[in-house]
């Protein structure tokens, strides 16, 4: 009975090993609340998300099914489907889509029926180890579209990096063979090889060569330049690189050598009588013109972060278009400031919190705000910053810090403003 449970042990533990399951994960943000995500299990290939979907009546939004005509049976009109074009992103990087079962893709379409409840799975690229924290964009959405995309935003799950077993290597020995020859008679010369190593040119070594010319070398390999002599030759030089080879290999360089040239003696010139110098003639002195410096304008210098609490600042330069979440060219000063400061403090990690005034839907406010703070992130990452050191939240317009009823309060309401969790 106990060889049958270790056998049991056994069989599991190799099934589940390279996967890494998260049930229900935390999601900061999602288009529509329809559809869950039960669980995102990560394989050596794959990243499986599985959701669960049930279409209900009660809908604030309709633009995103079909309306069915007066003379249309109204059983059921609504129907899902997955777009082929979705991916994830996490840490900056895209993850493709890669297959689908139990739902469609587009531009085919599957019905659903109110209070039934559908689940299906999605295959993308395996995320690599360490990313905890990703999207999952479908499309975007935009009332005049009759189709709604799922989005869900900081989804987060289990994804620890990995760490390789390593197995100890046998030092891979490179064999060079070859003969010191005549480059006219192609017959072998007595002299010597000398090798050097092309990083290091301390490095060398060297062989005598005998009557029949071979010589052999064992190297290790690297990059090398092999210099031949010998008496009454030209030396000669071969150049081999041999640092990317992975096995025990063996090669053959032969190096050939021209006869040296006897030097003939020239008879040296006669001297030539030197001729004077004409006379110098000092030209008059000119004082360089003064330039006023106090009309130099004062290097251009990175917008810095607005400090408005102990550990809290404000990113009043970062611009965007009404309604959008792309950063403006205009914002890049400032977020290279910010950038600096994270460069000089290795260990600080922030949290980017994105702020809009009271104009609007509030759901699309929050949103709004979450996607404009998620591309700050992105900058960051893109400029060399882990991901890992930056959170990102959407607050929408529920922490205003005037009065919406006014034009200047909007004005400071719309805002990107970020927390220093640990200097």
């Amino acid at each position: 009975m106990k060889r049958i449970y270790l056998l049991i042990f056994l069989f599991c533990a190799i099934h589940s090993f390279g996967q890494t399951i998260t049930y229900t994960p935390e999601i900061d943000d999602q288009v529509t609340y329809d559809t869950d995500i039960t669980k995102v299990e990560l394989r050596d290939e794959f990243t499986i998300i599985s959701f669960s979907y049930q279409y209900s009546n009660r809908r604030s939004q309709n633009y995103n099914f079909p309306i069915p005509l007066p003379n249309q049976r109204q059983t059921s009109t609504a129907t899902i489907s997955i777009n082929p074009k979705s991916y994830l992103n996490g840490n900056g990087k895209r993850f493709k889509y890669i297959k689908s079962t139990g739902i469609p893709e587009l531009p085919d379409s599957k019905p659903v029926s109110p209070g039934q409840v559908y689940n299906f799975t999605v295959y993308y690229e395996r995320l690599d180890p360490g990313i905890e924290l990703f999207n999952l964009i479908e499309g975007k959405n935009s009332p005049e579209q009759t189709l709604q995309f799922w989005n869900f935003y900081g989804v987060h799950i289990k994804n620890p990096l990995r760490k390789l077993p390593t197995t100890p290597t046998e030092p891979v020995t490179l064999t060079i063979k070859g003969k010191i020859l005549d480059a006219k008679t192609q017959k072998p010369i007595a002299g010597k090889v000398v090798y050097q190593f092309d990083k290091n040119a301390t490095k060398t070594g060297s062989v005598l060569v005998s009557a029949n010319g071979d010589y052999t070398f064992a190297l290790s390999p690297d990059a090398y330049t092999l210099t031949a002599t010998a008496k009454g030759y030209e030396a000669e030089q071969a150049r081999l690189d041999l640092s990317k080879i992975k096995r025990n290999q063996q090669f053959t360089q032969n190096i050939y050598l021209t006869q040296a040239v006897e030097k003939t003696e020239t008879k040296p010139a006669p001297k030539e009588t030197p001729k004077k110098d004409p006379p110098i003639i000092e030209k008059p002195k000119v004082e360089p013109p003064v330039i006023d410096t106090t009309t130099v304008a004062p290097p251009k210098e990175e917008a810095a972060p607005v400090k408005v609490e102990e550990n809290k600042f404000r990113l009043d330069k970062v611009y965007f278009n009404t309604g959008e979440s792309g950063l403006l060219p205009e914002s890049y000063d400032q977020l290279d400031g910010l950038l600096k400061m994270m460069k000089d403090s290795p260990t600080m990690n922030i949290i980017i919190e994105g702020h809009t005034d009271n104009i609007g839907d509030p759901t699309q406010n929050k949103r709004l705000s979450l996607e404009r703070a998620f591309n700050v992130r992105e900058y960051l990452i893109k400029k060399g910053i882990a991901g890992k050191r930056i959170q990102f939240k959407g607050y929408g317009d529920t922490k205003p810090i005037a009065d919406n009823a006014t034009e200047s309060g909007k004005k400071l309401n719309r805002r990107v403003e970020f927390v220093i969790l640990n200097p």
